[in-house]
C-alpha cells in the first residue's frame, strides 16, 4: 500500500518525502483539495486506493474537514484510515475531525526534533502496529 498526502506546502512534502523514502513508504502527493476526490475514483477503479490518508486542514480550495466529509461520503472510501495534520488544537476542530470520521488528528510539529519523533512514531504505529485495509479489497458497510 501507499500513503495519499493531500499537502500544499512544498517544504513539508519535501520534509514528508525525507522520513518516508527511507522506510520505504510510498506517498502520493497531491497539492490542491478539488484533485483528491477524482484520484481516489481513479484509484478505486484500478483497485489501487491507498493505505491510508494524510489531510493537512490548511488545504486549498477547501479545508481539511471539508475533504474529509466528502472522503467519509463515498461509500468506497469510508474504509480508509484518514489523519488530519493541523496547526493547531482548538478543540471543536479537533472534535469536528473525529464526527466527521477522522482517524487521527495530529498537530504539526514547530521543531525538527519533534517531527523526527512525531514522524517516528506516526511509521511505527501505522506500519507496524496498525492493521490497515488491504488495498485490493472492497468494503461495504450493512445498513441498520
Amino acid at each position: 500500500g501507499y500513503i495519499l498526502m493531500l499537502e500544499n506546502d512544498q517544504h513539508d512534502r519535501e520534509t514528508s518525502s525525507n522520513y518516508f523514502d527511507p522506510n520505504q513508504i510510498r506517498v502520493e502527493f497531491l497539492q490542491f483539495s478539488n484533485e483528491v476526490i477524482p484520484f481516489l475514483n481513479d484509484k478505486e477503479k484500478s483497485n489501487s486506493l491507498p493505505a491510508l490518508i494524510l489531510l493537512s486542514m490548511n488545504s486549498l480550495p477547501e479545508i481539511g474537514l471539508t475533504v474529509l466529509n466528502n472522503i467519509k461520503a463515498i461509500e468506497q472510501f469510508k474504509h480508509i484510515p484518514v489523519i488530519v495534520l493541523g496547526e493547531n488544537t482548538q478543540p471543536e476542530l479537533v472534535k469536528a475531525c473525529y464526527g466527521a470520521g477522522a482517524s487521527t488528528f495530529v498537530n504539526k510539529p514547530f521543531t525538527s526534533q519533534l517531527t523526527d519523533i512525531s514522524i517516528r512514531s506516526f511509521i511505527q504505529y501505522w506500519f507496524e502496529v496498525a492493521e490497515l485495509p488491504q488495498a485490493n479489497t472492497t468494503y461495504k458497510t450493512e445498513k441498520a
